[in-house]
């Protein structure tokens, strides 16, 4: 493995993995249309000769064509969520699944290895708690929006095992659950952790959606980056779809509480719950997200590290540096 291509490396995840890899000695090509993804997370290594960063949108094949040509191995993290615009409606289509098949087509073309990073939104409803990369899926209507971002992602993994059944693309896919670090964003496409950080140390409203008792399980960023090296380097996660993240759960409005005693702000926490309906309409929140961890145990050695307490506190941490 000498030159590495990572696609949305300007976002939290990328931003990371790029940090790691050129530690490591790498070669890494970057690329992002910083439509979502911002410079300045990857701006300390932007002078670095081992990295080169390109401004390009993944559906521009010919150019990704002319970046990509040689890399070893390719990350493919870019990806639209942005579900709470009108406008992102058709975006997340053409990026998730025209994107994401392009990126194949750059992997098969080049005889790259190519890591592809999925979401746990696909388990969907599923009630098989944790959830098994091998278990049922159960999606929603279509004609609820909130599903377009998980279906593109599960139209994408379908894609991955195409390539790599009938043209042997060496490919992994990677279910990621929640991830955060100081550099996720305050949207919420970043997760609920550093938007409820963000509103404890500036002494905002932290809004709920429904009664908070949804459950959530949420790796600190290291963890995360630490699996999806595990991938790219163990051909035995070759054709394999395997969960990354953290198996600890707690509670949406628990963590809303956790955040507000490690801060120690001496502000009183303000909580607005919010009805689920008046946000995604007919929508039913997945009230679990546990992942079952023992296929990235088997086959990656993978144990996350950092303990939800550990990661909050770390991005508290730096978050404070920047108020």
């Amino acid at each position: 493995m000498k030159k590495i291509l990572i696609t949305g490396v300007a976002g939290m995840i990328g931003s990371h993995l790029l940090d790691e890899l050129i530690k490591r000695g790498y070669e890494v090509i970057g690329t992002d249309d910083l439509s979502f993804g911002k410079l300045e997370k990857i701006q300390h290594n932007l002078d670095n000769k081992n990295f080169k960063f390109y401004d390009c949108d993944i559906l521009d094949h010919d150019k990704m064509n002319v970046i990509a040509k040689g890399v070893d191995v390719i990350a493919h993290l870019a990806a639209v969520k942005k579900l709470g615009k009108e406008e992102f409606d058709v975006r997340i289509m053409e990026v998730n699944g025209r994107g994401t098949e392009s990126m194949f087509a750059l992997a098969k073309s080049n005889k790259a290895r190519i890591i592809f990073a999925s979401t746990s939104d696909v388990y969907g409803m599923s009630s098989d708690i944790p959830l098994r990369e091998d278990g049922d899926i159960l999606m929603g209507t279509s004609s609820i929006k909130r599903w377009s971002y998980a279906v593109s992602k599960l139209y994408s993994e379908h894609i991955a095992f195409a390539y790599y059944r009938h043209y042997g693309v060496p490919m992994v896919v990677l279910r990621y659950f929640g991830g955060f670090s100081p550099r996720s964003s305050a949207s919420w496409s970043g997760g609920h952790i550093p938007i409820f950080i963000d509103a404890v140390l500036n002494d905002k409203e932290i809004i709920i959606h429904g009664d908070g008792k949804q459950t959530r399980s949420m790796a600190y960023i290291s963890d995360i980056v630490n699996g999806t090296v595990l991938a790219m380097t163990n051909d035995k996660a070759t054709g394999q779809i395997i969960n990354i993240g953290n198996d600890e759960e707690l509670s949406v409005i628990d963590t809303a509480y956790l955040i507000h005693e490690i801060a120690n702000t001496g502000k009183k926490l303000k909580l607005k719950l919010v009805p689920f309906k008046e946000l995604f309409g007919n929508y039913r929140d997945i009230m679990r997200r546990i992942p079952d961890l023992t296929k990235a145990r088997n086959i990656l050695g993978y144990r996350p590290s950092v303990s939800l307490r550990q990661g909050i506190e770390l991005t508290i941490k730096a978050m404070r540096k920047t108020l």
